[in-house]
């Protein structure tokens, strides 16, 4: 096994669904990888540049540059610099992991993620200043992913990193959905929310893009760094009201986001504006993608699969005892599909920690434990979901795995554990953690379930 590094863990004394599963789980990570996706999106064919249905003859790009942030795009710059080489003058990209400090003439500086860091900083002035001296006929070719909001942060001159780190730390535990928190850090930032295309034009922009949001919005993956923006400052404002963090974001934070109500900063970017004529944007890599390479897997191990839904948000918990409702069905009516059975589905639930802030767990943690509350579990039946990125919240864990093997837990007081947000400690107590560490990619949660005969 490439990815679960606690594999053999995981499969003692378990069932061949189990085990099933897991070889799956090894696939679809495995297909997501992003060197993978960049070498089917990229190539150089006679004298033109192919990127993916865009053709440009080399002869016309001055300078090609490369930037950008995020998960995977560590992974994407290897890809990138294999198959152009010299022809990159500059980059930098900001990335959570990174061994070496170069890829070729890419600059490579490891920033903080899920809350941002001066590193974070630095990269994004760096980014900004390759963006400002691009001129009409040089290429620009921006690698984007999840977990650019964070290691592009750049904030507006006015706020501080600790006044941006504690704004994070707020709507990260606020039940805020992905996209709300990204209309927010849009409008603090000096790089999101289109202002990087803003900074590039007149220059080709070609974003390739690993997506880790729920139905690809352009606009907030990374918080679109290169896309339009049709939210505003007003709408920012708003969330904060809305999950009752206004009161405790500090004031320089809430003083941007009023001047821009007012009319004192301008806007993030639409549509229409001219920046975007010279832009590209392209999804190389996205959750549903990494779901079908699952899925083929699935049909060639002999069973019969549903791709449930790659869109699924909500309370984590909630979203676990959906599957236990759908698992509950297909044993008793081989309703929505026949034993034996694969499931999939992906997108991004959230966990509203409340006072509970320092509990250890994550999304997919709290998934599969809402899943054990309504589900009786048994070797014929296994819930497995993890965040793709290989780290599931506050936890070492890429998320959880339940039945085919699982020990009983009649003892566990689980509404306590949901209650609390500790299914960390409910899972290891279980044999019920997935260890993966970083994968290097980044497509939103995953979720198997197997029903069998």
């Amino acid at each position: 096994m490439t990815f679960i590094k606690n594999y053999k863990a995981l499969t003692q004394c378990a069932s061949q669904i189990r085990k099933d599963i897991l070889k799956i789980l090894e696939c679809i990570l495995n297909n997501a990888n992003p060197e993978e996706a960049v070498k089917r999106s990229v190539s150089i064919t006679g004298n033109s540049l192919v990127i993916t249905d865009i053709t440009i003859p080399l002869n016309k790009i001055k300078n090609i540059y490369v930037v950008g942030g995020g998960k995977a795009s560590y992974k994407m710059a290897k890809a990138l610099t294999e198959i152009l080489g010299k022809r990159i003058i500059e980059g930098i990209i900001s990335v959570k992991e990174a061994p070496p400090s170069r890829i070729g003439a890419i600059k490579i500086i490891k920033a903080g993620h899920p809350i941002p860091t001066e590193k974070g900083i630095e990269a994004s002035r760096e980014v900004i200043k390759i963006t400002d001296k691009a001129g009409k006929d040089d290429l620009i070719i921006a690698l984007i992913s999840g977990g650019g909001s964070a290691l592009l942060p750049y904030p507006m001159e006015d706020i501080t990193l600790s006044q941006l780190q504690k704004t994070n730390e707020l709507l990260l535990s606020s039940g805020a959905t992905i996209n709300e928190i990204n209309v927010v850090r849009k409008h603090i930032s000096m790089i999101k929310g289109g202002k990087l295309s803003d900074s590039a034009y007149p220059a080709m922009v070609i974003s390739l893009i690993i997506s880790d949001v729920i139905g690809d919005d352009l606009s907030s993956i990374a918080s679109g760094p290169t896309s339009p923006d049709n939210s505003t400052y007003e709408d920012a404002y708003s969330i904060l009201k809305k999950f009752i963090i206004d009161s405790k974001v500090p004031s320089p934070v809430i003083e941007t986001l009023i001047n821009g109500m007012n009319g004192k900063i301008p806007e993030t970017p639409i549509l229409k504006s001219k920046v975007f004529s010279k832009t590209h944007n392209r999804i190389i890599l996205n959750n549903l993608l990494a779901l079908k390479a699952g899925e083929k897997e699935a049909i060639d191990s002999g069973y019969h699969t549903l791709i449930l839904s790659s869109a699924i948000e909500g309370e984590s918990k909630n979203a676990g005892i959906l599957h236990a409702g759908i698992a509950r069905e297909i044993a008793s009516s081989s309703n929505p599909s026949k034993p034996p059975s694969i499931i999939f589905s992906g997108g991004e639930t959230t966990v509203t920690l409340g006072k509970y802030s320092n509990s250890q767990g994550g999304p997919n943690q709290e998934c599969v434990t809402g899943f054990a509350t309504k589900m009786e579990i048994s070797d014929k039946t296994v819930f497995l979901s993890i965040d793709s990125d290989g780290i599931d919240g506050n936890s070492k864990y890429a998320g959880g795995i339940i039945g085919g093997g699982s020990p009983t837990f009649d003892n566990i007081d689980l509404s306590n554990a949901l209650r609390t947000h500790q299914s960390t400690k409910f899972l290891e107590r279980i044999n019920g953690v997935v260890l993966t560490g970083e994968t290097g990619t980044n497509v939103n949660d995953i979720r198997i379930l197997g029903v069998g005969v």
